[in-house]
């Protein structure tokens, strides 16, 4: 029977929303066509939106493409939807944004076009329901944010494309035996991974490779080095796409590939809540040492994301525990999304603020204030709504997280708040006096930050109430005094700062990357020496063997070194490894 035409039209969408943005960026190729993608570029996540809206979920939705890949299935679960709604909202309001942002850049095409075939994969990952698909997906988005990170080619995008791109690879590592295992003993549909992960004999294996491979994404310690260089590094449109939306893809990895809620997994459950509320202070440790304020914003990601992790952790000691997780775990990537996209944006308006006048600059710090608020999680904001939630999962997790995790979670609300007082401060020194002249804002970059703080507090009006009730969540001394505590210890922390020479000290971007990089640095000193000296004996005693042979037969001597001479050659040496692995293939075939 044929399909109906709406239908089709329908099952068309799917593919048109990825094939958009990629088609987008080819036509930025020629000059004839490079205005008219640049025109559309902003708006490539719309459709995904509507999708994402209005699409649906389930097996009666969706497209089939059984001619790509080994079968390709677009569509969108429950959990997907919330991960698509926000992600599509955040591209598209940072593409609307990078149109005026970028348009100094000498290389906006080439940026579009990197943030174009970025957002590609981000919505595909999200919109897969396929394993092959899926990994294509997420392998496509990690490597083209390279081009996003590296993009002012300064040292310092440089080095952080590089950290990157070193921890992408480590992270596909992981990821890609994860999915080899996963289509080996479980499926190949995702909509059924979780249980058939539950019964497969690697079970174990596959989840131990997916928290590490996805977690340096999702920016867990400690694969957490790539994300606080390469957020200050990339322009602020990237950076808000960055942290806002596509650390959560590695958090969208570890739902798919771990069946929390279909097994009890206590091993890997008590790791994971152990490294999320490590993440959780150690993020706002470091943060609040850093002073320029995306590398700040970047070290919250890092804490704000240990609270996701955290989550995870207990659905996974306790299968009872996991239907509270997922939902507290959705509200916060959710609420996350929107309030870090709104800082990240905020820093472009606030630097466009520094050379206006005070009206402009009290318009930019009054934005970044509340949204700095929602991730302080303060009362009457989607920060407080998503913490009852995760207070709700953690009373359900296994003796003695149910007794810990709480004051914990309250501890890590007093940091939130310490770190986002310290990206305030840091925004407001920058400022220096104010020009006389009192000069508009960019049009361009207001509204679609307007949008995006609307969107944060809309929020609270979309989500679901909390177990206890949402006036509770919002109005409860809960929600208010870790708030309240941390800016007195803010403020009290200055004043005894500016009348004392104590210091808090100082932490480089990057943290752990230093005694890293010192480490394999001593390492690689240590073997150039040992290197050194073992070419400096063979030297010698080879030296001494060709005067012997020179001594007893000349010719025998003069034919040894030039024939060692010969091998030298890297022609030579190639071709003889060549034959090598040539012969040894020949011989497999013979043998199999």
């Amino acid at each position: 029977m044929a399909s109906a035409p709406g239908t089709l039209l329908t099952e068309a969408a799917w593919p048109l929303a990825l094939v958009l943005p990629v088609l987008l960026a080819v036509l930025m190729l020629p000059r004839l066509t490079r205005s008219f993608a640049l025109a559309l570029a902003p708006l490539a996540a719309l459709p995904a939106l509507g999708l994402g809206v209005f699409g649906g979920t389930g097996a009666g939705s969706g497209a089939d493409l059984p001619w790509a890949l080994l079968g390709m299935r677009l569509g969108l679960s429950e959990t997907t939807r919330v991960f698509m709604i926000f992600t599509a909202t955040l591209w598209l309001v940072a593409g609307v944004y990078a149109r005026t942002y970028m348009r100094p850049d000498a290389n906006r095409v080439r940026f579009f076009a990197f943030f174009l075939v970025t957002l590609t994969g981000n919505l595909g990952l999200i919109m897969a329901r396929d394993l092959a698909s899926f990994y294509l997906f997420f392998t496509l988005m990690s490597f083209a944010a390279y081009g996003l990170i590296i993009h002012d080619a300064t040292p310092r995008a440089r080095r952080a494309a590089r950290v990157y791109l070193i921890l992408v690879v480590l992270g596909e590592a992981f990821i890609l035996p994860a999915v080899l295992m996963t289509a080996a003993t479980a499926t190949n549909n995702l909509d059924n991974l979780a249980p058939s992960l539950a019964a497969s004999p690697l079970r174990d294996w596959i989840v131990a490779c997916a928290l590490i491979g996805f977690g340096v994404k999702a920016g867990a310690l400690p694969v957490h080095l790539w994300l606080p260089l390469a957020h200050p590094a990339a322009p602020t449109p990237a950076s808000a796409v960055l942290s806002g939306s596509m650390i959560k893809a590695g958090l969208l990895g570890w739902l798919l590939f771990v069946p929390a809620g279909e097994a009890a997994l206590p091993t890997f459950g008590t790791v994971a809540i152990v490294a999320g509320l490590a993440a959780v202070f150690y993020g706002v440790l470091v943060g609040i040492s850093q002073s320029e304020p995306k590398s700040i914003l970047a070290y919250s990601s890092i804490s704000q994301m240990g609270l996701m992790t955290l989550a995870l952790g207990v659905g996974m000691a306790a299968p009872a525990a996991w239907p509270a997780a997922i939902v507290a775990i959705l509200v916060y990537a959710t609420h996350h999304a929107l309030a870090k996209g709104a800082l990240f944006l905020g820093v472009g308006v606030a630097d466009k603020a520094a050379g206006s006048g005070r009206s402009a600059r009290l318009f930019a710090l009054g934005g970044l204030v509340l949204a700095a608020l929602v991730i302080a999680g303060a009362p009457l904001t989607s920060g407080a709504l998503a913490k009852e939630f995760l207070k709700g999962a953690t009373d359900i997790a296994p003796a003695p997280w149910n007794a810990l995790l709480e004051p914990l979670i309250q501890a890590g609300a007093v940091g939130s708040t310490l770190i986002m007082l310290r990206f305030l401060y840091s925004i407001y020194c920058g400022f220096g006096p104010a020009p006389e002249a009192e000069k508009r804002l960019p049009a361009g970059l207001v509204l679609p930050w307007s949008v995006v703080l609307g969107g944060m507090f809309a929020l609270l009006f979309v989500l679901p109430a909390p177990p206890a009730g949402l006036g509770y969540a919002l109005l409860s001394l809960s929600a208010l005094w870790p708030t309240a505590l941390g800016v007195a210890l803010f403020f009290g922390a200055l004043w005894i700062g500016q009348r004392t020479r104590l210091r808090y000290p100082n932490v480089p971007e990057g943290d752990l990357l230093i005694p890293a990089t010192s480490g394999i640095s001593a390492v690689e000193a240590a073997g150039r020496r040992v290197g050194g000296a073992l070419l400096s004996g063979y030297g010698a005693l080879s030296g001494r063997a060709r005067r012997r042979l020179s001594g007893t037969s000349g010719e025998i001597g003069t034919l040894a070194v030039l024939t060692e001479l010969s091998l030298r050659r890297w022609t030579v040496a190639g071709g003889v490894v060549v034959a090598l692995v040539g012969a040894m293939f020949a011989l497999v075939v013979a043998l199999v």
